[in-house]
C-alpha cells in the first residue's frame, strides 16, 4: 500500500477525506468519498478542466511540512524550496508567479503558485485562422486553482510567509506518480556530467536514462524524465550556437599550451567563418615519425551538422594496424583547400613528406600532392578503380568469365612490368577492346596504380587500396554523426582516438609477454618470434613454413663473395637469391622484402642452408619489430612527441582515477550492508561538508558546468563563426564521386530491369 497524504474534500457545505489511487480520474472504491461520519458522496465526473462543481481539495500533511502565515526564512530560496517539498509531498506542482523588487533589485516580494492557476487563453479569432501548417498539439492543464504562498521581505532581510492559500480545484497527484511532478523534476549537475560522458561514449540519451534508471533503483529515482535529459541537452546546443568555431579553436589553443607538441592550424574565409581546420596532438606526430613511410588519405565523410568534410591522415603501425596521423575538417575539395591541408600537415611533420601516399583518383587531391609532396610517390586506390570495370567494358565482357579472370590475373598477379604489360595488350588485343577510352587511360596511368610498378618501392606492397581510410572513417563513424556541432565531435574523436590508442597498447602488451607458438625446429623461426610483434610474426612464419614445405634448391653458384642460389617451389616458379656472404646483404628476384618489408620463403631457404640462425639485421626493419613504438621522437622544435592529450597533469589524473577506483569500491563493498551503507553515507556526507568549507566559489551555474565538460571557457567575443548548417538528415555518408555514382546508378537501373522481366 502507498502511503499518502490526506486531501479534505469540500463539495457545497459537506466536506470529506479522500486520497487519489493510480487511475487517471480521482476516486476512492467506485468514485466514492467517504465522510468523517460515514456519509458516503459521489465524485462528479470531470468532463473539462473547469473545478468539479465548485470542489476544492484541502491536502493534508505532517506539521512540519505545512506552510504557515508567519514562517520565516534566511532567503527566498530557502522558502521556495520548502514550499516544492510540501508539494511534492501532497502531490502538485509549483511556479513562480510574480516577483516585485526594490530600487536595488532585492526581491521584497516573491509569490509561487500551483501550476494549475490561471486559464490558458486562446487569442480572439484564432480558432477561425486557416492554417497551413498543422499546429502543435498540446494538452491543457491550467483550470484557475487558487492554491499559492506569497513571502514578503522583512527589515532584517529574512523572508516571511505573508499569505497562504491550501485549497486546489483539482484531484491532487498520487504518490506513485509525483516523480513526474514538474517542480519535483530537475536534471541536476550530477546527471548533465553523466550525460555528456555517456555522449562521449556513443552512449544516447534514451539509453543514458536506462542505465541512470538502473543506477538509481528505477525511473521514479532518477529525479528527471528522460525528456528532461533531452531539453538538457538542447541547453548545451543553444549554449554554444554561434560559438561553435571559438569554442573549437579555444580548446586547441589551450591543448597547445598543455602540451606545446599539439599541433593545429585553421583557415577562415572573409566573414571570419571557420573553413578548414587540421589538428594532430603529440601521439600523432610520434606515430607519423614511426610509421609514416606509407600513409592512406581519404576525404569522403562528412560527420557534422555544418557538412564539413572529414579528412583523416592514416597509416599502418607495427602491429598492421590503423593509426591516426592528424585529421581535417574541409570546406570542400577544391585544390586550394587540398594545397593548405598537405601543407599544413608537412608543417606538423617537421618537413617530412610521406614516401607513398595512396589516395582515391579526386583530380582536386591529385593536383594538391603534386603541388606539396613533389618527391612523394601517388599511389592510386585499386578497388576504385575496378569497381569502375564493369560498366566501362559493357554488358559483354561483363558476363565473359575469360576476360575477367584474365584481367583479374593480368592486373594482380604480374611480376614484373613488362609481364603485366604484355598480358595487358594480348587482353585488348584478344577481346577487342582497342577502342575502349577508359582502358586507355588506365594503361596510361599504369604505373600509379598497377602493383607491378611498386614491386621495388620499399613497402611499396603494404597499401594497395584505401580500405585503411575506409576502415579508419568506419571506426570513427560509429561515434558521430552528421547532426553534431563541431566541439560535439571533436569530444567523441578524443574517445575514438583513445578507444584506438588502447588497442595498439594491448596489442603491444600481449607481443611483449607472450608468445606465439612455433610450427618448425629452425632457430630462425624463432628469432622472429623473439623481434616482430604477433602480427608480423604470423606472416613470417607462413613463410618459414612454406620453405620448409615447398622451396627446393635447384642450382648454387659461388663467384666471390656473391652466392647465387636459384630455387623453385611446387607452384612451378623459379626464383633466383644472391647473397653476399661479408656483407649479409641479400637479395630475391620476388621482391617480398622491399615492397612488404619481410623477408620471403627463397631467402629463408638460403639462410638456412647456409647455417644462419637468425634473421640478418639489415633485414629486420625497425617498425616491424616489438620496440618500434619505444622509440623516442622529437618535433622541429626539440618537443618530445609523447604524452596525453589530456590537460589535466598526470598528478591530478593519477588522484583522479584511483579516487574514483576506491569510491567504486567501496559502494560495491557496501551493497548488501545497511550497516556498512550507512557508514559510508556518513563518511561521504562529512567529506562533502569538509569539501564545501575548502571551495568557497558559489556552485556552478549550467553554463560553467557545460563550460567544465568541453574544456574551456564560453567565449565572450567571437572572432571566429561556425560555417553555416547544412539542411540534412541521417548518418554520415561516403561521399561518391561522379563515377562512382554512375555506377550505381547503372546496377539500379538493371536490377529494376530485371524485375520487370522477372514479372
Amino acid at each position: 500500500m502507498e502511503s499518502v497524504a490526506s486531501v479534505t474534500l469540500s463539495v457545497g457545505s459537506t466536506t470529506a477525506i479522500g486520497v487519489e489511487d493510480d487511475a487517471n480520474n480521482f476516486s476512492l472504491g467506485a468514485n466514492q468519498l467517504i465522510g468523517s461520519h460515514g456519509e458516503t458522496y459521489h465524485t462528479p465526473k470531470r468532463t473539462s478542466s473547469l473545478p468539479l462543481c465548485g470542489s476544492t481539495y484541502e491536502p493534508e500533511c505532517d506539521d512540519n511540512l505545512q506552510p504557515v502565515v508567519g514562517m520565516q526564512f534566511d532567503t527566498w530560496e530557502d522558502g521556495m524550496a520548502f514550499y516544492k517539498a510540501y508539494a511534492h509531498e501532497v502531490g502538485f506542482s509549483v511556479r513562480i508567479w510574480t516577483t516585485h523588487k526594490d530600487d536595488d533589485g532585492v526581491p521584497v516580494w516573491k509569490r509561487f503558485v500551483c501550476s494549475r492557476q490561471g486559464w490558458r487563453e486562446v487569442p480572439q479569432g484564432a480558432q477561425d485562422i486557416e492554417r497551413t501548417k498543422p499546429k502543435r498539439k498540446f494538452k491543457l492543464s491550467r483550470c484557475g486553482c487558487e492554491a499559492m504562498i506569497g513571502f514578503k521581505r522583512k527589515p532584517d532581510g529574512k523572508y516571511e510567509v505573508a499569505r497562504f492559500v491550501q485549497s486546489h480545484t483539482h484531484q491532487l497527484i498520487s504518490p506513485s506518480k509525483r516523480h513526474l511532478i514538474r517542480s519535483n523534476r530537475e536534471v541536476t549537475s550530477e546527471l548533465r556530467g553523466k550525460l555528456f560522458t555517456c555522449h562521449k561514449a556513443l552512449v544516447g540519451t534514451s539509453a543514458a536514462y536506462r542505465l541512470f534508471s538502473v543506477e538509481y533503483g528505477g525511473q521514479d529515482k532518477v529525479g528527471c524524465l528522460k525528456r528532461d535529459l533531452q531539453n538538457s541537452h538542447r541547453d548545451f546546443k543553444r549554449a554554444i550556437k554561434g560559438a561553435d568555431g571559438q569554442i573549437l579553436v579555444d580548446i586547441m589553443r589551450s591543448k597547445q599550451v598543455a602540451n606545446p607538441s599539439f599541433y593545429f592550424d585553421y583557415q577562415l574565409d572573409e566573414n571570419n567563418k571557420l573553413t578548414n581546420i587540421f589538428w594532430a596532438d603529440s601521439i600523432c606526430r610520434k606515430n607519423y615519425s614511426l610509421f609514416g613511410e606509407v600513409v592512406s588519405f581519404d576525404s569522403t565523410y562528412r560527420f557534422n551538422r555544418y557538412d564539413l568534410v572529414f579528412a583523416p591522415f592514416t597509416g599502418v603501425n607495427n602491429h598492421k594496424s590503423c593509426v591516426t596521423f592528424g585529421a581535417a575538417f574541409l570546406w570542400n575539395e577544391k585544390k586550394e583547400s587540398y594545397e593548405w591541408l598537405f601543407q599544413t600537415f608537412l608543417k606538423a611533420m617537421s618537413g617530412v613528406a610521406p614516401k607513398l601516399i595512396i589516395t582515391d583518383e579526386d583530380q582536386s587531391m591529385r593536383i594538391g600532392i603534386e603541388s606539396v609532396f613533389p618527391k612523394t610517390i601517388h599511389r592510386l586506390c585499386m578497388w576504385h578503380i575496378l569497381s569502375k570495370l564493369t560498366e566501362k567494358v559493357g554488358a559483354t565482357m561483363k558476363n565473359n568469365p575469360d576476360f575477367h579472370e584474365r584481367f583479374m590475373s593480368c592486373v594482380w598477379g604480374s611480376e614484373t612490368s613488362s609481364e603485366f604489360e604484355s598480358q595487358w595488350c594480348s587482353i585488348i588485343s584478344d577481346f577487342g577492346l582497342h577502342d575502349n577510352t577508359w582502358l586507355q587511360e588506365k594503361y596510361e596511368a599504369r604505373e600509379s596504380w598497377i602493383p607491378a610498378y611498386f614491386m621495388e618501392i620499399p613497402l611499396g606492397g603494404v597499401l594497395r587500396t584505401t580500405s585503411r581510410s575506409e576502415s579508419e572513417n568506419a571506426f570513427f563513424r560509429h561515434f558521430a554523426n552528421r547532426n553534431l556541432a563541431l566541439i560535439e565531435f571533436w569530444v567523441r574523436f578524443e574517445t575514438a582516438l583513445e578507444e584506438q590508442r588502447q588497442k595498439e597498447l594491448q596489442e603491444d602488451n600481449a607481443s611483449l609477454h607472450t608468445l606465439p607458438l612455433l610450427e618448425t625446429c629452425w632457430t630462425i623461426e624463432s628469432h622472429g618470434r623473439e623481434v616482430y610483434t604477433h602480427e608480423i610474426f604470423a606472416e613470417f612464419q607462413q613463410q618459414v613454413v612454406a620453405a620448409r614445405d615447398h622451396c627446393h634448391v635447384k642450382s648454387m653458384v659461388q663467384i666471390g663473395e656473391v652466392q647465387t642460389t636459384t630455387i623453385s617451389s611446387n607452384s612451378g616458379k623459379v626464383r633466383v637469391v644472391t647473397f653476399n656472404t661479408t656483407t649479409k646483404a641479400i637479395h630475391c628476384s620476388c621482391r617480398m622484402f622491399e615492397s612488404m618489408g619481410i623477408i620471403c620463403r627463397h631467402i629463408i631457404v638460403v639462410l638456412k642452408n647456409g647455417g644462419y640462425n637468425e634473421i640478418p639485421s639489415q633485414n629486420v626493419l625497425h617498425r616491424w619489430t616489438k620496440m618500434a613504438a619505444r622509440q623516442l621522437a622529437y618535433d622541429a622544435n626539440g618537443h618530445e612527441l609523447e604524452g596525453s592529450s589530456t590537460c589535466l597533469s598526470p598528478t591530478m589524473q593519477k588522484l583522479y582515477s584511483e579516487t574514483r577506483s576506491n569510491f567504486s569500491s567501496a559502494l560495491h563493498a557496501s551493497k548488501h550492508c545497511e550497516e556498512k551503507m550507512r557508514y559510508l553515507h556518513k563518511v561521504i556526507a562529512d567529506a562533502l561538508v569538509q569539501l564545501g568549507q575548502i571551495d568557497l566559489v558559489s556552485e556552478q551555474s549550467k553554463v560553467q558546468e557545460f563550460e567544465s565538460f568541453v574544456g574551456t571557457s564560453f567565449p565572450s567575443v567571437i572572432n571566429i563563426h561556425p560555417p553555416d548548417v547544412a539542411k540534412t538528415k541521417g548518418s554520415g555518408k561516403r561521399l561518391k564521386r561522379g563515377s562512382e555514382q554512375a555506377v550505381n546508378k547503372n546496377k539500379k537501373r538493371s536490377k529494376t530491369v530485371q524485375k520487370v522481366q522477372d514479372k
